[in-house]
């Protein structure tokens, strides 16, 4: 089944990886950071694209993107560093800088994955 949002999406982090489902969003993208990665790219964004966007370096930029480094918007704990040597543990995630894994489990306990999160939370 295709996966078609209605309307605007609003969150603190967006994140894309690779699926062979076609993804529809039909108004705006809103977000601290939208992270894509392993090709993944929404097919339609019917409205903005708004917040930073972190992409692998063969993902065309949208015409609105500024490119932004993670550390400027990631907390710390999400950052892939030379000491993480094990693309498994990244879970795939091929977005430079981004450790894949770490992003995930912060998202699923409901810890800050961005620095305006954190700094929001205190």
């Amino acid at each position: 089944m295709d996966k078609q949002l209605r309307g605007d999406v609003l969150g603190v982090c967006a994140g894309g990886h690779m699926t062979d489902k076609l993804v529809m969003i039909h108004g705006d993208l809103r977000s601290g950071v939208t992270v894509l990665s392993a090709e993944f790219e929404p097919d339609l964004v019917g409205g903005g694209l708004f917040g930073p966007i972190l992409r692998p370096p063969y993902l065309a930029p949208s015409p609105e993107t500024v490119p932004v480094a993670p550390e400027t918007v990631l907390v710390p704990q999400v950052l892939r560093t030379a000491s993480d040597t094990d693309p498994d543990e990244w879970r795939g995630f091929d977005t430079p800088g981004v450790h894949g894994g770490r992003l995930l489990r912060r998202i699923e306990a409901g810890l800050p994955v961005t620095l305006a999160e954190q700094a929001a939370r205190g």
